[in-house]
């Protein structure tokens, strides 16, 4: 009698074991599915607004015509016409003012060899800016290569490297320049990379030179015709008149000083500067046409 109660009660005590672990188990499902509903609600609610938001948006500004372009105003102070920037940027009259991509007209415009720096802006509610800076040439590069022996390649002050610019209409556009250009010699056709700043110290210190001699008094007694870079830690000046001038690649205020005293005292005296050697600290070596 007492081993059939024992049975008994064990079972009723594992009946009231399985009933509330199922019971706890449906109403978990309950609260994930309720939890569920409400995410993909909430979800297609926002899903629903921003689609509202986005067309209001396109109708009230991407596709508004009052925010269409009607006028490209061009600021350039170079060679570039303003009809040849507007081409170049990739913009026309007619196009929506906010789904202009600002940037990418940049973009367009800063990959132009011949654009030193260019500004774009909006002026609402119909009226794009464009403001362009030329490069200068101060110089042509001379690239030892059959391949490239007709090519011209010019370079800025900050060494940039130019070339003149074929347009889709067959107009060709040189860099504009202050005047006649003098030549770099010795010039590495690795250094030559149109659109690049060259990396050669050697061409740096060459355009240092020609800066430094426009400011000095030598540089209204001479005109420059070449300048050869192809001997290391030397530049040898020739100027149309002829005359050859050695400089060392250090110190170039110093150097122009004393070729300024060489000069006007050669001008005063009416004699002609064949050679000067502006390496040596004493005793500069100056050879004179009689």
């Amino acid at each position: 009698m007492k081993s059939g109660n024992r049975k008994k009660s064990r079972e009723q005590y594992l009946l009231d074991v399985k009933v509330p672990t199922q019971g706890r188990l449906r109403q978990r499902l309950s609260w994930l599915a309720a939890v569920l509903v409400a995410v993909v609600v909430v979800a297609l609610t926002c899903y629903g607004l921003y689609r509202l938001l986005m067309f209001s948006i396109t109708k009230l500004v991407y596709g508004n015509p009052r925010f269409a372009i009607a006028q490209i105003c061009v600021d350039t102070d170079g060679v570039l016409a303003p009809q040849q920037v507007v081409q170049l940027a990739g913009v026309s009259v007619g196009q929506n003012l906010f789904a202009l991509d600002l940037h990418q007209v940049r973009r367009n415009l800063a990959m132009i060899p011949l654009i030193r720096d260019a500004e774009v802006r909006r002026v609402l509610p119909q009226r794009l800016v464009l403001h362009i800076n030329e490069r200068i040439a101060v110089a042509r590069l001379r690239v030892p290569s059959r391949e490239l022996a007709d090519a011209m390649f010019l370079i800025d002050r900050n060494g940039v490297v130019m070339k003149p610019m074929k347009l889709a209409d067959g107009t060709i556009l040189q860099p504009q320049a202050p005047g006649p250009l003098p030549t770099l010699t010795g010039v590495k056709l690795s250094d030559v990379r149109v659109g690049r700043a060259v990396e050669s110290e050697q061409i740096y210190q060459a355009l240092e030179l020609l800066d430094k001699l426009e400011q000095a008094v030598a540089g209204s007694l001479l005109e420059v015709e070449s300048v050869d870079l192809s001997r290391a830690r030397q530049l040898v000046l020739t100027t149309r008149q002829r005359t050859v001038v050695k400089f060392d690649v250090e110190d170039f205020q110093q150097q122009l000083r004393r070729l300024s005293a060489i000069l006007a005292w050669a001008q005063q005296r009416q004699r002609f500067v064949q050679t000067v050697d502006l390496t040596v600290n004493r005793g500069v070596p100056v050879t004179f046409v009689n």
